[in-house]
């Protein structure tokens, strides 16, 4: 199995993340909110949506996209049929490890409903 992030592991479409966050479901943690939906693919998709309006300096945008994209990549495996859209939250500076257990949580909240 390749760990690459690949076009087909990208929520890419604007009608794709349209179904997710009208179908979706939305769920909190500390620094994200993650909205998720269980499809027929076998294949986990990952979409972004970091808003200029919660972090407004480039560097923290990229920062919280970048921890994103490698939590999803290494946990993929476990994160099969389902799409999400993961949204950073306003939060105080945390460190990376925080952030990245956070969402990691919050993957696994979604997958044991």
């Amino acid at each position: 199995m390749s760990f690459r992030l690949t076009r087909q592991s990208k929520v890419l479409k604007p009608s794709e993340y349209k179904s997710i966050f009208n179908d979706g479901k939305m769920t909190r943690g500390k620094y994200w909110q993650v909205m998720s939906i269980k499809t027929e693919d076998s294949r986990a998709k990952l979409g972004l949506a970091i808003s200029k309006k919660v972090h407004r300096l480039a560097v923290d945008r990229n920062r919280f996209k970048r921890l994103a994209r490698e939590t999803f990549r290494q946990n993929r495996a476990q994160l099969d049929n389902w799409e999400f859209v993961v949204m950073a939250k306003h939060s105080k500076p945390a460190k990376n490890d925080l952030i990245v257990q956070d969402l990691l949580n919050l993957f696994n909240k979604v997958v044991a409903k």
